[in-house]
C-alpha cells in the first residue's frame, strides 16, 4: 500500500501527513488502533474507508461444523458478495473484506457464540464475522459495560491473534485464528476511558484534531462544489469572524451548514447562494443559540453512574 492509494481511499477528507502516515502504518501492519477526538472530525469516515485498503474477496464458509454442532458465519449485513465468479466448492462464499462496526448499543453477549435453540445452531459473534477485515468499537465508552471490561475481553485475542469461545451447549471451548484489525473509536477523552497499560498495548493512537481555518475552507468549497453552490471567497471570512467566533470548528459542520442553506433556499424556491443572510439562517439551523455550551465542549464526558 502506497500514500497515493491510502489518500485515494479517505477521499475529500482533510487530514495532517502525520496522521495519514500512522493510518498507513496501521494498515500495513495491520496492528491495533486507538482513534479519539472531537466529534465531528472524520473518525467513523476513516474506518469505513479502511475496508477499502484490506485486500483482494476472501473466501468464506457458510456455516462451519464442530463435531455435530453447527456454527453460522456468513451474515448479510457485513458480507457482501464479491464480483467476478464464485468458488467451485459451494460450502464457501467469495466476499468483500468485511466492515463489523458496533457503537453504543455492543453488549459483551455479541462477543460470544449465541445459541438458537430453535434452529439448533450457534450464531458467530461479531468478531469472527470481521475476520480478515476490521472490526470496529464505534462510540467507546458509551457502552452499557464497563470501558476496561471490554478492553480485557480482546488484549487476549490482540496479542496472541487467538480467540476462545465456549459452545454452551455441550460445555465445549474452542480456538479461533483472531485475523480482524481492531479498532477503538471514540470522543471522550482517552484518560477518563483506559490506563497506561492499556494504551501500551495499542499498537496506534491517533488522535484527530479540528480542522484549521485554511482546511475548513476548502472543506466548505467542496460541500459548495458538491452540492451546486456558486462559491464566494467572503463566505469564509464571515464565518469564521462573525458566526464561529470561539466556538470550536468541526470537519462534519460545512457539510451540514450547505445542506441546510440548500434546504431553505429550495424553500423558497430560490437558487442557493453564499450571503451573510443565508449563511446566518443555516448556522442558526444547525447550532441554535439556545444549545449554549454544549457545541464548546472539545470534549464531550460520559455520564456518571
Amino acid at each position: 500500500m502506497t500514500d497515493a492509494q491510502l489518500k485515494k481511499a479517505l477521499g475529500e477528507l482533510e487530514l495532517e501527513q502525520h496522521v495519514i502516515d500512522q493510518i498507513g502504518g496501521a494498515m500495513v501492519s495491520r496492528a491495533s488502533l486507538f482513534i479519539f477526538g472531537a466529534p465531528g472530525n472524520g473518525k467513523s469516515t476513516i474506518t469505513e474507508r479502511m475496508a477499502l485498503l484490506m485486500g483482494a474477496p476472501i473466501e468464506i464458509p457458510h456455516a462451519v461444523a464442530i463435531g455435530d454442532e453447527i456454527v453460522r458465519v456468513i451474515d448479510p449485513v457485513y458480507h457482501k458478495i464479491a464480483e467476478g465468479e464464485q468458488p467451485i466448492d459451494r460450502r464457501l462464499v467469495r466476499v468483500e473484506r468485511p466492515v463489523v462496526t458496533a457503537g453504543g448499543e455492543l453488549k459483551l453477549q455479541q462477543l460470544d457464540l449465541t445459541y438458537d435453540l430453535q434452529n439448533r445452531y450457534y450464531e458467530a459473534p461479531l468478531q469472527w464475522k470481521a475476520n480478515a477485515g476490521v472490526f470496529v468499537i464505534d462510540d467507546f465508552g458509551r457502552q452499557e459495560v464497563p470501558p476496561m471490561r471490554l478492553l480485557n475481553r480482546f488484549i487476549v485475542p490482540m496479542e496472541k491473534k487467538i480467540d476462545y469461545l465456549d459452545l454452551s451447549a455441550s460445555g465445549r471451548k474452542i480456538e479461533l485464528p483472531f485475523v480482524c484489525q481492531v479498532v477503538f473509536s471514540t470522543n471522550l477523552s482517552p484518560t477518563e476511558l483506559v490506563d497506561e497499560a492499556f494504551l501500551r498495548r495499542m499498537a496506534y493512537k491517533i488522535g484527530i484534531g479540528n480542522p484549521s481555518p485554511e482546511a475548513f475552507g476548502r472543506i466548505l468549497r467542496y460541500e459548495c462544489d458538491r452540492q451546486g453552490v456558486p462559491w464566494d471567497e467572503k463566505a469564509i471570512g464571515y464565518l469564521l469572524n462573525n458566526l464561529y467566533g470561539k466556538k470550536p470548528l468541526r470537519g462534519s459542520h460545512p457539510r451540514a451548514l450547505i445542506a441546510r442553506l440548500v434546504d431553505l433556499a429550495n424553500y423558497r424556491q430560490q437558487p442557493p447562494r453564499l450571503t451573510p443572510q443565508s449563511l446566518k439562517e443555516a448556522f442558526d439551523a444547525c447550532f441554535n443559540p439556545a444549545l449554549g455550551s454544549l457545541v464548546e465542549d472539545d470534549w464531550a464526558r460520559p455520564a456518571i453512574g
